[in-house]
């Protein structure tokens, strides 16, 4: 069988999400009309295909509206950065070497500079001390002193992607593009 049948207009065989899916450039929105022409199918098909592929979270659709008229453009999402940065946080936690004589006090410990990361993140800028006063209390991780959990805290949530280490009395930052 041939990749497209002719009966009644051309028709894609076997999986037209597929060749649609292949039709749309990674860094380039297309109509429908133009994965159609490209194709050789009709335009129906094309649109019924981005659609799937829309639903299958596999592209992305957004309608561009110009002077006279909107327009349907379809293209490839750019991977979630969030998650890419989750993914990197847990290795990066995962391999961390933390004190601890048992493994549970170590993932205490990994626990509290995954906290005080959260915590950094979410803030975006923060001194030392207030990201001691935000976590320590919840996540102690054995320590009975704020400034011996900051010394075990600190080397390494600077260690972490996007996190750029106070310096000097400065705020320690989270930057989302690091």
């Amino acid at each position: 069988m041939s990749e497209r049948e002719h009966a009644g207009g051309a028709v894609l065989s076997g999986a037209p999400t597929a060749a649609a899916r292949s039709a749309v450039p990674a860094n380039d929105p297309v109509s429908a009309n133009e994965v159609a022409e490209e194709l050789g199918v009709p335009v129906g098909t094309a649109r019924d295909a981005l659609r799937e592929l829309v639903e299958d979270g596999e592209l992305a659709h957004r309608q561009v509206k110009g002077r006279a008229s909107a327009l349907d453009v379809w293209y490839r999402p750019e991977p979630d950065a969030t998650v890419d940065l989750a993914a990197r946080v847990d290795e990066a936690l995962a391999g961390m070497d933390v004190p601890g004589a048992s493994e549970m006090m170590q993932s205490w410990r990994r626990d509290a500079v995954r906290a005080a990361f959260e915590h950094l993140r979410e803030a975006g800028a923060l001194e030392a001390s207030s990201i001691v006063d935000a976590v320590y209390a919840t996540h102690a991780a054995g320590y009975d002193s704020e400034e011996a959990w900051w010394g075990m805290v600190a080397p390494r949530l600077g260690q972490l992607p996007g996190v750029e280490q106070g310096e000097d009395g400065e705020p320690w930052r989270f930057s989302a593009n690091e």
